[in-house]
């Protein structure tokens, strides 16, 4: 992938807050020195899925959290890791908040970048990036849901190659927090990382 640096620099702050609250300030700076240097390995040896794609700045932003616990050699506790990925969208809670899941116009923004995404992602697309991320809305609960299913996602077969797939079962159960951000509630089965054939997203307000 190409390198951009955006999200760990949005990031920083709150992950070493976490930091430097758990083991120190000196600790704290080590550490997020070191991940800025990993960070960018990650991102330049995560396989090729487009630079135009839609939706990979899921896999950008998730791996800003990698980066610390390879940092750290794996001796941050998971745990930790997804608190700093929790303070980091409670930093950003301003943003997500703008989306309303209560009305129509929330929920068609909230799926917009999925649609987009699903129209982007052609046969031809498919063959330049085989392993990028594979959408559909197979058993949508009913007409104009705010429904999807992604069936291979990229993050979670890059974080078992780099031995750190514990990761991914936490960051997932993060997905509850930014869609409650949004005023929503997310009606889950399962997900990919915890051994199931997708992640089922069916989005209600917390208000229905």
């Amino acid at each position: 992938m190409k390198y951009n640096g955006f999200y760990f620099y949005l990031f920083k702050h709150p992950m070493k807050k976490v930091l430097w609250e758990k083991y120190g300030r000196e600790y704290a700076k080590k550490i997020i020195k070191k991940s800025k240097t990993i960070y960018r390995k990650l991102i330049e040896e995560a396989d090729d899925i487009g630079n135009d794609n839609p939706m990979a700045y899921n896999e950008r932003f998730a791996l800003v959290f990698v980066s610390p616990y390879l940092a750290s050699e794996k001796s941050i506790p998971p745990e930790i890791i997804q608190e700093m990925m929790r303070s980091s969208l409670y930093f950003i809670s301003r943003y997500f908040s703008l989306t309303d899941l209560n009305t129509e116009r929330g929920k068609e923004a909230n799926k917009k970048n999925i649609v987009k995404y699903y129209k982007w992602y052609t046969e031809e697309k498919e063959k330049l990036y085989p392993t990028s991320f594979k959408v559909d809305f197979v058993g949508e609960p009913y007409e104009g849901a705010c429904y999807y299913r992604i069936t291979r996602c990229p993050i979670c077969a890059y974080t078992k190659k780099l031995g750190v797939a514990e990761l991914m079962p936490l960051f997932c159960e993060l997905d509850e927090v930014m869609i409650s951000l949004q005023h929503g509630v997310l009606h889950r089965k399962d997900t990919i990382a915890n051994g199931a054939d997708c992640c089922d997203y069916f989005i209600t307000g917390d208000r229905e």
